[in-house]
């Protein structure tokens, strides 16, 4: 039997209203996001999270509405409807209500410090371009990253855009956010034995073919074009760049931290065959 939905035809449905005016929401303190998309809808659905509605354009209905769960409201309407709502005109026909939670410190989202075996951390200062957040959690989902920790001055990990980018690998991957990740830093130095990578343009940097990181590493990635400032790379254990064309004189931030991160896997499970 096809689960039921309810049907909305209605701009000023009050329904419809987590769906609107999204940043201006967020800035009065409402604790809500928005998906976009079926696939990282489901993401959202199958994920820790709470999911406070869903909303289909009509002609997805008979392809997703069995998928939503019961329990979770269903609306369903004209698509140029969803696109008013919205704001925009977006083409997968399908949009959902997540509630964030207050992320978590860093000693919550790692394993204990005496676990043993390999550690790769993730660790983003200051990151502000949304398109890169987003690259940075979709690599680190793909190379088995244990956490990504941001720092104060990140963009908002819940952004529709990031959500998007990362296929939704913000939902799944264990994070934290911190107001003093210097302090932060020094607890996953001193107490989880890691040793921290600073990822930098300098050819006087060891070369990544050439670098073979430790156990337990967390990988630090610069601001998009002034790079580890403000002493963070004098925090690290070691530098480390990407050897590259004297035609390029840069890569994308999101594209050189997945290079990183193949790399760091790459070497680690070469080191466990060993």
């Amino acid at each position: 039997m096809s689960r039921s939905w309810i049907r909305v035809d209605s701009l000023d449905d009050p329904r419809l209203a987590p769906y609107r005016n999204l940043p201006e929401r967020t800035l009065r303190g409402e604790s809500i996001f928005i998906t976009e998309g079926w696939l990282v809808t489901e993401r959202l659905l199958k994920s820790t999270y709470e999911t406070e509605s869903v909303l289909l354009a009509e002609d997805c209905a008979a392809e997703y509405a069995d998928q939503v769960p019961d329990s979770i409201p269903l609306y369903v309407g004209p698509r140029e409807l969803l696109y008013q709502v919205v704001g925009y005109q977006f083409h997968q026909g399908v949009l959902a209500v997540g509630r964030r939670r207050i992320l978590p410190s860093v000693r919550d989202v790692l394993p204990p410090p005496d676990r043993p075996g390999p550690l790769m951390v993730v660790v983003c200062p200051q990151i502000t371009k949304p398109e890169n957040i987003g690259l940075v959690f979709r690599s680190a989902a793909a190379f088995d990253v244990d956490a990504v920790i941001l720092g104060e001055r990140c963009a908002e990990p819940f952004s529709r855009r990031i959500l998007r980018v990362s296929m939704g690998a913000v939902l799944h991957l264990p994070m934290a956010k911190t107001n003093n990740l210097r302090e932060e830093l020094a607890i996953l130095k001193r107490e989880w034995n890691v040793a921290l990578v600073a990822s930098v343009l300098d050819p006087t940097a060891v070369s990544l073919p050439d670098f073979s990181p430790p156990e337990r590493v967390g990988l630090l990635l610069g601001h998009e074009t002034e790079g580890l400032r403000e002493g963070w790379a004098d925090l690290c254990d070691y530098s480390v760049t990407i050897p590259m064309s004297s035609l390029v004189d840069s890569l994308n931030l999101g594209v050189a931290a997945g290079i990183f991160l193949y790399e760091f896997r790459r070497n680690g499970l070469k080191r466990r065959s060993a």
